[in-house]
């Protein structure tokens, strides 16, 4: 046998012993499971029964809130705790589908955003798929679609080959199409309905505006009065002067109309005041009704919040640097081991 001939047949031998380490990264692979998939069937399992098992359901919910709040936000964990309060089975787990939903489209935008990282964007696409995979038995029709779309997102990813060899590059525009077709197969079967604060009415005040508003017909005795003055202005100005005709001096009934009547100004003052409450308890009504829409609003906060930018995905190194050490040793003690061979033998 050739010299070169064998020195390749080593190397080949090399090569096969390394390659299943290089092959298990680019597969799903039975450890890609979803957390929050995994809560979901504990839940579904605990209500699906005829009797519902809700301490079970309460305590796996409580284990993946906080995992909830930080990647959706605190709204969507409150939704699911007081469907959970009420239980409301039918619709914690309709709205824990939802909750799905928005994991598989967080799983999809940063797969999206880190396509230069081969096994990072694999990871996140194996994640979503193990996502959708939960969700795939309550879709009604295009699962085989759906399934397609998978397979072609992941050879969108592109491969970066065994030591150089086979390599292909990433194409992002298909990967982006194909995950987008995914999420909009998915997201209309399943709608999220958040929770909502009941808002409590006041109860409206009684107006007082109601008893200061009968004075105003008080206006009337302004005229006797007036008529008085005037037959008593009349009877002394003859008494005083007989002798003396008529003068064009201005008469008391004059002098009295110049005068401002009393009567008219107290008349006028309790209508005034009673304007006065009217007019702020007109204003109450309107400051309750803006409380009362101001509350509504800001209970409309968690729906808005829930469809907003999910917080970012929290990453660990899991990386053993032992291990790491320890497998590197021993590829080169056996390659080491077979070159020694080989040549002891003098097939090199």
């Amino acid at each position: 046998m050739p010299r070169w001939l064998r020195s390749g047949l080593a190397a080949i031998l090399f090569l096969v012993w390394l390659a299943p380490a290089q092959v298990s990264a680019y597969s799903y692979g039975d450890a890609n499971t979803e957390d929050v998939a995994e809560t979901f069937k504990l839940i579904e399992s605990s209500l699906g029964g005829a009797s519902a098992d809700w301490s079970a359901a309460a305590a796996a919910l409580q284990t993946r809130r906080s995992e909830i709040k930080s990647h959706f936000g605190e709204a969507v964990a409150v939704t699911l705790d007081k469907n959970a309060e009420a239980k409301d089975a039918k619709l914690l787990i309709a709205n824990f589908k939802a909750v799905l939903v928005m994991n598989l489209d967080r799983r999809f935008t940063y797969a999206k955003k880190d396509l230069g990282d081969y096994a990072g964007a694999k990871l996140l696409l194996a994640k979503a798929k193990a996502t959708y995979d939960v969700l795939a038995p309550y879709l009604s029709s295009g699962t085989d679609e759906i399934n397609q779309a998978f397979d072609d997102a992941l050879e969108a990813l592109g491969n970066p080959g065994l030591f150089g060899v086979g390599k292909k590059e990433a194409d992002p525009d298909v990967f982006k199409k194909k995950v987008d077709f995914v999420y909009a197969k998915v997201k209309p079967s399943f709608p999220y309905k958040a929770y909502v604060k009941p808002v409590v009415k006041e109860e409206a005040k009684p107006s007082p505006s109601k008893e200061p508003s009968v004075a105003s017909p008080e206006v009337k005795p302004d005229k006797k009065p007036a008529a008085a003055t005037n037959e008593a202005a009349a009877t002394a100005t003859p008494s005083a002067s007989p002798s003396v005709s008529p003068s064009p001096s201005p008469s008391p009934s004059e002098s009295a109309e110049a005068q401002p009547s009393p009567s008219a100004s107290a008349s006028a003052e309790p209508s005034q005041e009673a304007s006065e409450p009217e007019a702020s308890e007109s204003l109450a009504p309107s400051e309750d009704a803006g409380a009362a829409t101001a509350e509504a609003a800001t209970e409309d906060q968690p729906s808005q919040e829930a469809s907003a930018g999910h917080a970012p995905m929290e990453r660990s190194n899991k990386t053993n640097g032992k291990v790491t050490v320890f497998v590197i040793g021993g590829v080169v003690i056996v390659g080491g081991g077979i070159l020694w061979f080989i040549r002891k033998k003098g097939w090199i």
